[in-house]
């Protein structure tokens, strides 16, 4: 994707979304920092407890188990956003010049495959979390709900960041149909 401001380049300002998915990402990216961050404390306080004064933090593993559920999946949903999720290629050809029409539908599919079962999981995340209402962690007596919060937010997240990635698909192609590419 372009970045959010264009400025330096001579491009024009990025368009509403796409600034609304740079800030929504730079959002994810610290929350999944900190858990990240949060993660490495718990564990390495739970090692110490456990090996050092011989006396283990019970919550410390199951929280650890959440914090690190919440960090990949927010670490996944920025995968999504980047492109760096794992794709086949299904376009035949692709290399050898520009992609005709049912090279553009097939280089859409991925994306929208992403978008179909993102929906889903918001759907079906969101039932999970209600249900998790009523549950607490053993040792650490987290609300369930807390937890399993981190599937719906995942989903939206994803559903956000491949539609954006078609939308500036679209942009692209359009810009190539304008402006092709020179001829060898």
């Amino acid at each position: 994707m372009t970045q959010a401001s264009g400025a330096g380049r001579g491009d024009p300002p990025a368009p509403f979304f796409e600034r609304l998915l740079t800030w929504i990402g730079r959002v994810n990216g610290a929350v999944a920092t900190a858990c990240f961050l949060a993660l490495t404390a718990v564990v390495a306080m739970q090692v110490f407890t456990r090996f050092v004064l011989h006396s283990p933090v019970l919550w410390s593993e199951e929280v650890a188990r959440f914090l690190f559920f919440w960090t990949a999946l927010l670490g996944a949903a920025l995968s999504v956003r980047q492109r760096r999720h794992f794709v086949i290629d299904v376009r035949m050809g692709a290399a050898q010049g520009p992609m005709g029409p049912v090279g553009r539908v097939l280089a859409l599919l991925p994306d929208l495959a992403i978008i179909a079962f993102a929906v889903f999981l918001v759907v079906e995340g969101i039932s999970y979390a209600q249900i998790g209402a009523f549950r607490t962690g053993t040792n650490s007596r987290v609300n369930m709900a807390l937890v399993y919060a981190a599937i719906p937010t995942f989903a939206a997240l994803t559903t956000l960041y491949a539609a954006g990635n078609l939308l500036d698909d679209f942009r692209r192609d359009r810009d190539i149909a304008r402006n092709p590419p020179p001829a060898d």
